[in-house]
């Protein structure tokens, strides 16, 4: 049954409406990841125009004919890199769905977010999805609300750290003055803030960039000043803060479910979250290097871990949510099992997930290891084929293992990368290799 991948990352319902630079950038950059999630005869619903040499790749590299797919953008990308429910019901878009789904009987939507949009959408084109009532009420925003997870998650006695939900200055003072004596350090996280750009770490300690934020602060807390952070880290649509105390994490990692029409739940992968210094010694955040399939926490860790994730799933699923949702969480350098967020959406895993089953079967994490591999320096897809073909490197369907490039940063001159190797030492070689590519 053909779909109508609609890719909507980095909308309000996800990230507030007053985004970054970085944020445009990344709302971008997931539209031309995203593509990997496409099948034969899919419709791509996109804010940018993806490259047809990029769509053609898909296509040979999951075998199947990409000249059967159709792209459909908003007036002609021209517009933000990002896909609200405005461009998604504008008459012009949903008259070319129209136009393009009469040629078969049957599709399905997939979204990356289930917005009241997409939910509107479904119905104008006739295409019934349980768990639409739930979007129609904007359901699927409490599960994108840092605010609304530590209440939901404390419901069904999810393992969290201390912390407190603030809505003005003199609650964040409170609530970091009470906080911070628990580690000496806390982080401060902007409700509706996406991929960590939204938090700060306050410590009264020196210390390295750490883990979770956009910046790491030392702060002499006599001096604290409540009111300029809350000046600072609010914004126009978004007025609450959540405080919590930060503990150092030996393990980062997710767990990624999907919600299925019928409410069964089905676990899809789970996976270490990497991280690395700068060179940059007055960069105050770590660098994200991607992500590794699946998580290499001990069986007894994992297993701790799925029971807990597995009731905020249910209860997602309880309250009317379908679709994919993913859940971080730390094991603390204390051994202490801690949930930091969750998503209802597309994770950053998703679509590794989803290459990693079409080449290799749903087995695959039992004898292959997965690295995405970010900043791999090159000008474009093209120029990163080629020279893996070169050195030996591109992914051999027989040996099923090597690298697959996913996309190309255009603007930061990079490309971001696949691999897939038959253990964690071989997968971290070939990463070394790509980096080290000029």
């Amino acid at each position: 049954m053909p779909r109508i991948l609609i890719m909507n990352a980095g909308t309000a319902q996800m990230s507030g409406s007053d985004l970054t630079r970085a944020q445009l950038s990344l709302a971008a950059n997931s539209a031309y990841r995203s593509a990997w999630f496409a099948h034969e005869g899919d419709l791509i619903v996109s804010p940018v125009v993806i490259p047809a040499d990029l769509l053609s790749f898909i296509g040979a590299t999951l075998n199947f004919d990409a000249s059967s797919l159709c792209l459909l953008v908003p007036q002609g990308g021209n517009q933000s890199p990002v896909l609200d429910d405005c461009a998604l019901l504008s008459k012009t878009v949903v008259e070319r769905i129209n136009r393009h789904i009469r040629q078969k009987s049957t599709w399905r939507l997939y979204p990356c977010y289930s917005t009241e949009g997409v939910a509107r959408l479904a119905a104008m084109l006739g295409i019934p999805r349980t768990g639409d009532d739930f979007a129609l009420q904007r359901g699927p925003d409490l599960l994108n609300r840092k605010s609304h997870f530590r209440q939901l998650a404390t419901s069904v006695a999810l393992p969290l750290p201390n912390g407190a939900v603030t809505t003005d200055s003199n609650e964040l003072f409170r609530a970091v003055t009470s906080l911070r004596a628990e580690t000496g350090s806390v982080i401060v996280k902007l409700d509706n803030g996406a991929g960590g750009v939204g938090n700060v770490i306050l410590t009264g300690n020196e210390s390295d960039p750490l883990p979770g934020a956009r910046d790491t602060r030392r702060i002499p807390w006599l001096s604290f000043d409540p009111d300029a952070l809350w000046s600072e880290m609010t914004t126009a649509s978004c007025k609450t803060l959540v405080v919590e105390s930060y503990h150092l994490a030996k393990s980062l990692f997710y767990l990624e479910y999907e919600i299925e029409d019928d409410g069964s739940i089905v676990f899809m992968s789970s996976g270490n979250i990497r991280l690395r210094k700068s060179a940059d010694r007055s960069e105050r955040a770590l660098i994200w290097t991607g992500l590794e399939l699946p998580s290499d926490l001990r069986n007894e860790q994992w297993l701790t871990a799925q029971a807990h994730a597995y009731r905020f799933v249910a209860l997602a699923r309880n309250l009317g949510y379908r679709g994919m949702i993913n859940i971080d969480a730390i094991f603390a350098t204390d051994g202490r099992l801690l949930f930091n967020e969750a998503n209802g959406r597309w994770g950053g895993g998703a679509v590794l997930h989803s290459i990693a089953v079409r080449l290799l079967g749903f087995d695959y994490s039992g004898c292959n290891v997965i690295l995405s591999v970010r900043n791999v320096r090159s000008g474009s897809l093209q120029i990163a084929h080629d020279r893996l073909v070169k050195e030996g490197f591109l992914f051999d369907r027989t040996r099923k293992e090597g690298v697959i490039p996913l996309a190309a940063d255009q603007e930061a001159g990079t490309v971001e990368c696949l691999v897939i190797a038959r253990d964690r030492a071989a997968a971290r070689d070939l990463q070394h290799r790509l980096l080290r590519m000029v």
